[in-house]
């Protein structure tokens, strides 16, 4: 945090739509999507809540005043934060729908107190990215480090058919691998995490988790995230072009040609090493396997993979027939 930086209550509720409207757009804008929360201590996150987004600009300023109730002309010893997930659902007027229809992927660098080695750790992964050409957005997380983000609109359609969640974890974990960076926080696997929005203050620094432009990144200090300095970035939120979307699956099928039977066994992972016995557990095993082998297939997965995807459908289909038969014959 810069010296001598702090907020009074008035600032904050000026920053969160008193007078920024644009501020307000911007943060109900990035929420309409999510699950979203409010918060001024993030060590309670994932304790349930946030299980609507906002319905309007205004709650945005609103639930800043709650929080703030009773603070005029002081300085809060913690700021008013808004968080929302990773994930994305369908909604309609503030109301989340239940069912993730997908997921931004983030990779969060963390060294305390040490801006400049994360945005160091963070370039890594810029670089990687930029060699495929692929989309991502940057920003600040207004503590100490940067979020690089792969937005969920970057994904392509032959992406987002079938298990989401297991591209998302293989994109996290050969994006993390390959460009080598250090220091990138684990929890982000999780499509139910929270983070920080675009533009929300920090908790304990009050300063704004800052959208940042490539070319501001290697130039960046924490004073552009004070927020006399912030405007929107209205480019920050466009979409990817259909071109650069592929770029993603150009990472994912590098990726399993380099380390085919590792990621071979994630992919699987989830679905069925244990034994089942069940008819009706065979039965989700059976599609679960095709509809991974589809993805494999259609990601021009290296033969091997697709070959052992194929084996265990067979299996799982063969399992299937015995306990049928089994069942039919009355054995028990």
């Amino acid at each position: 945090m810069p010296l001598g930086y702090v907020l009074k209550t008035e600032e904050v509720l000026a920053y969160y739509g008193l007078e920024r409207q644009d501020i307000a757009e911007a943060l109900f804008r990035y929420g309409s999507e999510r699950k979203v929360t409010m918060t001024d201590d993030p060590g309670t996150l994932g304790r349930g809540g946030g299980e609507t987004g906002f319905r309007s600009t205004d709650e945005i300023l609103n639930r800043a005043k709650q929080t703030l109730d009773g603070m005029e002309g002081k300085v809060p010893r913690r700021y008013p934060a808004f968080h929302g997930t990773l994930a994305r659902y369908p909604a309609a007027g503030g109301i989340i729908k239940r069912g993730q229809k997908g997921a931004d992927v983030v990779f969060d660098i963390d060294v305390k107190g040490n801006y400049k080695e994360a945005f160091k750790e963070g370039r890594k992964i810029l670089d990687f990215l930029d060699s495929y050409n692929a989309p991502y957005r940057i920003k600040f997380s207004g503590g100490s480090g940067p979020h690089i983000i792969i937005p969920y609109e970057a994904f392509p359609e032959s992406l987002l058919n079938g298990r989401f969640d297991r591209v998302h974890s293989l994109l996290f974990k050969i994006i993390s691998s390959r460009s080598r960076a250090g220091h990138i926080d684990g929890s982000f696997t999780s499509m139910g995490h929270f983070y920080r929005m675009p533009y929300s203050l920090n908790e304990n620094s009050g300063m704004a988790s800052l959208p940042l432009r490539r070319e501001q990144y290697d130039d960046f200090t924490p004073s552009m995230a004070e927020i006399s300095n912030v405007q929107v970035d209205e480019e920050w939120f466009k979409e990817p072009d259909e071109e650069a979307k592929e770029a993603l699956t150009e990472i994912i099928r590098d990726g399993m040609g380099r380390r085919s039977k590792e990621l071979g066994n994630v992919l699987r992972k989830s679905s069925g090493e244990q034994r089942v016995s069940g008819l009706r557990d065979l039965q989700k095993r059976i599609e679960e396997h095709a509809k991974r082998l589809q993805m494999l297939t259609e990601l021009q997965a290296p033969a091997k993979v697709i070959r052992m995807e194929k084996q265990m459908l067979r299996e799982a289909e063969n399992t299937l027939k015995k306990n049928r038969r089994s069942k039919d014959n009355g054995d028990d």
